[in-house]
């Protein structure tokens, strides 16, 4: 049986290679993300590299849209939280600007809709005794990051439940681990709007298909619940 890899947060860039990564081991994919546009120029992209794939709209960020697309979807033998694109920025503050509002913003993007995400998917996995959960998480939450006050908090705890729910978890027959970001992703919002103008130093930037192989690495082998790739801010 075909397997299903599901990218919530599907983009033109990462998304798009993490979708040939597995595409070429020979997984049919599904993309879910806010708009057809996006969606139907990924899936044509896809498409001519002979690779299956079907788009899906939905709001990663909203709980009730994510558990109506993995519906749609049907079997998900691997899921992957991607989120970001376009709004990623929005909101982010340094740590002496954090308040309860800004934290609340970041928290619902990044941790409790990856916590959604798991609850929709988690049932169908543990059914069969198989299945992967990926997340694209950030430096800061191995590496706290004064100017990303709120995103560091988020992403610490998001590298928590992932190490935890991959303790838990492997005896099930199921893995979860994540790929830390520690440089720009070449040609990715922040990548574009960092590089616009001219900088005082050189950014670490990295393809985004270095990217997608560290998470087909971390789902083939399932020797450790993360990956980092990158160094920027250490």
């Amino acid at each position: 049986m075909t397997k299903t890899l599901a990218i919530f947060g599907a983009g033109p860039v990462l998304g798009l290679s993490l979708a040939r990564r597995f595409g070429r081991e020979g997984f049919r994919i599904a993309l879910v993300a806010r708009t057809t546009d996006n969606l139907d120029a990924l899936v044509a992209a896809l498409d001519r590299d002979g690779i299956e794939a079907s788009g899906f709209v939905a709001d990663v960020y909203e709980p009730a849209q994510i558990a109506s697309a993995v519906t749609a979807i049907g079997r998900i033998d691997a899921v992957a939280f991607n989120p970001g694109g376009g709004t990623m920025g929005e909101g982010i503050v340094p740590v002496l600007d954090v308040a309860p509002e800004n934290l609340r913003l970041i928290l619902d993007r990044f941790l409790v809709s990856a916590v959604a995400l798991v609850r929709a998917v988690l049932p169908d996995m543990t059914e069969r005794g198989e299945g992967a959960i990926l997340f694209t998480a950030g430096q800061s939450g191995l590496y706290p990051a004064p100017f990303l006050g709120n995103v560091g908090m988020a992403q610490a705890a998001l590298r928590n439940y992932f190490h935890n729910l991959n303790a838990v978890l492997a005896e099930k027959g199921i893995y979860a681990g994540a790929v830390n970001v520690g440089a720009l992703i070449e040609g990715s919002v922040p990548h574009r709007a960092l590089t616009a103008s001219p900088m005082d130093f050189e950014p670490e930037v990295i393809h985004p298909d270095v990217f997608a192989d560290a998470f087909w690495k971390l789902y083939s082998t399932r020797e450790a619940p993360e990956a980092l790739v990158g160094s920027f801010g250490r």
